[in-house]
């Protein structure tokens, strides 16, 4: 290997070995987000003269040296060693994990799918929820004229809306037409109906609400994502608050898929929804637990929420939860360059790994940093930065003689591109004009992951996702559902569907049921072959009567009839 390098070196007088975007590069080395051009990586050559030098120890002095032990980079600065560091016995410090990964005190008491849940979206948020969406419907009222379809909501019917979002995303419904769930041919799920109507559902989805419409004017001002900020910020502290990520985790993007007008909406063909409010995420790469995000929203104006977007500041404080923590950040081009990973490996004390594709392989060795070249073909290129590994060592039982690195990387790549996944399977998201209603649909779905993870590390319960969903969503409307078994003006139908699907039994204190089946008298008038059951009675003498024997009279009339009979008595 080492002579088929030096051939290659000779050809020319200066060798650049750059990354390639080729499409004809071997898929099974794919990059799964969008390919951009890394300007901040180093492309490597080798100085022009060359002399017979022997190994030195890593200890060395590097000056002065023979030019032939190096590859010089593009920028003509930086030096890529050509022998390798001699290997440590003990793992490197910056090795070693501290903060062992798994639930954290917070959450360790929840064992039921709600509670799990309600680790994400606390009463707080609910509440929040609630308060703005009241005064919303307040704001909408007069223009309806069914009033009681925009009647004030509460914390049971907004969870219950919740519910039904997950079961349609359980049933892959979530663009399904309203008319198609709520429909009576008998092809709809009769759940849908016996939680809330058609028309409430449609009216609760536009009026929900993040934040003060009042205030909202002042706070965008100098916040771009002012009309979701608090609970956005609720939802990610919580998720960093009540897991502890594993030694390897993925920062990359996510799209949410978005149409409508946002001023921060962003184009990146590669991925599927093209269009979309871009989300940055740290992710557990081993069990795909979402634990911070950032929403992309361009250059925010002068304030408190103005940060840095280049790539190193947003890695910077994506990684805020576990630096000094030992952990491998694995992450795509677009984000990687060597300052970067001199700064996380020296402040942050976390590892980094960089890549991008595909048969022979060099190494370069810089202080802590390794760097790889694996050239599958003629002019076909991938480079590499690891702080994590210390040896450029081909993997033993790669057919295609990857570098370690690479098979490491591709182990680890995986994390938000698993989520992402993981989301549009049972999506609760449903078309909408409202970019804040499109985050938090992402919420929703992130949560519903997470609270899965918390709930099988607590129960060691394994669950599909579907069912869990599922279980979620019936968990979150049967309150709801019994709260409607209370109306006196509920429609039978409906009533004896709740009682079916959430298998309620009736107390001594609630309010009894008036249904067909209930035993009714017949009237007194009739003969018994009509066989005609009421439920009136005769106001004087209690008898049972039927509208054919019942005469209406005002209140007036009655009352003087009654006076008149009272007179002739005495």
């Amino acid at each position: 290997m080492a002579n088929k390098v030096i051939s290659w070196l000779e050809e020319t007088e200066e060798v650049f070995l750059d990354d390639s975007d080729d499409t004809d590069a071997d898929p099974s080395y794919g990059d799964p987000v969008e390919l951009r051009e890394n300007k901040s990586e180093s492309d490597i050559s080798e100085p022009t003269h060359r002399s017979n030098t022997s190994k030195t120890s890593r200890s060395r002095s590097r000056s002065p040296i023979a030019q032939n032990s190096y590859y010089l980079g593009k920028d003509k600065q930086t030096k890529w060693y050509k022998d390798a560091p001699p290997r440590n016995v003990r793992t490197r410090q910056r090795n070693i994990v501290l903060r062992l990964p798994g639930v954290k005190q917070i959450g360790r008491d929840a064992n039921s799918i709600l509670e799990c849940w309600n680790l994400f979206f606390s009463n707080s948020i609910i509440d929040d929820i609630v308060k703005y969406t009241n005064i919303y419907l307040d704001k909408i009222r007069s223009k309806y004229t069914q009033q009681h379809m925009v009647r004030e909501t509460s914390k049971s019917e907004i969870n219950a809306l919740f519910g039904l979002l997950y079961l349609a995303g359980v049933l892959r419904s979530h663009h399904l037409n309203l008319d198609d769930l709520w429909s009576n041919d008998g092809l709809s799920p009769e759940y849908f109906r016996a939680v809330m109507p058609k028309a409430r559902f449609y009216i609760l989805l536009r009026a929900m609400r993040f934040d003060d419409i009042g205030t909202r004017a002042q706070r965008k001002q100098f916040d771009k994502l002012a009309a979701i900020r608090s609970v956005f910020e609720d939802f990610v502290l919580r998720c960093e608050n009540c897991y502890t990520v594993g030694a390897n985790v993925t920062i990359d993007e996510m799209l949410e898929g978005f149409r409508g007008r946002c001023s921060f909406r962003q184009y990146i063909p590669s991925k599927p929804n093209k269009y979309g409010i871009k989300i940055q995420a740290l992710v557990d790469s081993r069990t795909f637990y979402t634990s911070k995000m950032e929403v992309y929203v361009g250059t925010q104006p002068d304030g408190p929420y103005k940060c840095d977007n280049n790539p190193a500041s947003v890695v910077k404080r994506l990684i805020a939860p576990i630096t000094k923590t030992g952990r491998n950040i694995t992450m795509d081009n677009w984000y990687n360059s060597i300052p970067l990973a001199i700064d996380l490996l020296k402040n942050h004390n976390t590892t980094k790994l960089k890549k991008r594709q595909l048969n022979s392989t060099m190494f370069g060795y810089d202080k802590d940093i390794l760097l790889t070249s694996y050239v599958p073909k003629k002019n076909k290129n991938v480079l590499l930065i690891s702080t994590m590994h210390e040896q450029g060592v081909i993997d033993p039982e790669s057919e295609e003689r990857k570098p370690e690195v690479i098979t490491y990387y591709n182990s680890t790549k995986g994390g938000v591109d698993c989520v992402d996944e993981m989301k549009g399977e049972y999506s609760v998201a449903r078309i909408s004009c409202r970019w804040p209603l499109t985050i938090f649909f992402s919420l929703m779905n992130i949560g519903g992951i997470n609270s899965q993870i918390i709930f099988r590390e607590n129960t060691g319960i394994y669950l599909s996702r579907r069912e869990f969903l599922k279980t979620l969503g019936k968990e979150l409307t049967k309150p709801f559902m019994l709260e409607r078994l209370q109306m006196p003006t509920l429609r039978t139908s409906i009533r004896q569907r709740i009682i079916k699907l959430t298998g309620y039994t009736k107390t001594e204190n609630e309010v009894p049921e008036r249904s067909n089946t209930e035993h009714r008298p017949k009237c007194v008038f009739c003969p018994k072959r009509k066989n005609r059951k009421t439920m009136t009675k005769c106001v004087k003498c209690s008898v049972p009567i039927c509208k054919e024997h019942t005469m209406s009279t005002c209140v007036s009339c009655c009352n003087d009839h009654n006076e008149t009979n009272t007179t002739e008595s005495e």
